[in-house]
């Protein structure tokens, strides 16, 4: 990846790493989004890695988004509780944050991950002003998510 800015590595890395992941576990297209990122966020999963790097994985949910991705993963619409929802963004957080550490090199690679973290709400956490942000929204179909991979 020579030539290519830090940004400019993350940002293909990851559009890979989220499309295969829907592609993988759910045979379904998942690509970056022309739309802005959803005004009301209100479910955030997050991944630490701790080791060499200290960095975040954090994707962003509106409730509207969270139930089409639960719904798309278990196979079926249904009123689902908290619970299997949280499972659902937690499980997809770590697929994602693991699929960013299989891609990073040297001493980086062994980073350990964080069991996911569902947080609700306005005050979901505190972006870092130190850490480099790469932000990407992403569509399935038309539910629209953001992801937030914060490297400190």
């Amino acid at each position: 990846m020579t030539g290519r800015s830090v940004d400019e590595q993350l940002t293909g890395q990851i559009d890979v790493i989220v499309a295969d992941v829907f592609h993988m576990m759910l045979q379904l297209d998942c690509g970056v989004s022309s739309k802005p990122a959803p005004a009301l966020i209100d479910i955030s999963a997050q991944v630490q890695l701790t080791g060499t790097i200290d960095a975040n994985c954090i994707i962003e949910f509106p409730t509207e988004t969270a139930k089409r991705l639960t719904d798309a993963f278990m196979g079926r619409e249904d009123a689902w509780e908290e619970t299997v929802i949280d499972d659902v963004l937690g499980e997809l957080c770590n697929m994602i944050a693991g699929g960013w550490k299989s891609q990073m090199i040297g001493d980086a690679s062994a980073s350990r991950l964080s069991l996911p973290v569902i947080t609700r709400g306005p005050d979901r956490h505190t972006p870092d002003c130190n850490a480099l942000h790469l932000r990407r929204t992403y569509a399935l179909d038309d539910s629209i998510f953001q992801i937030n991979l914060a490297i400190r």
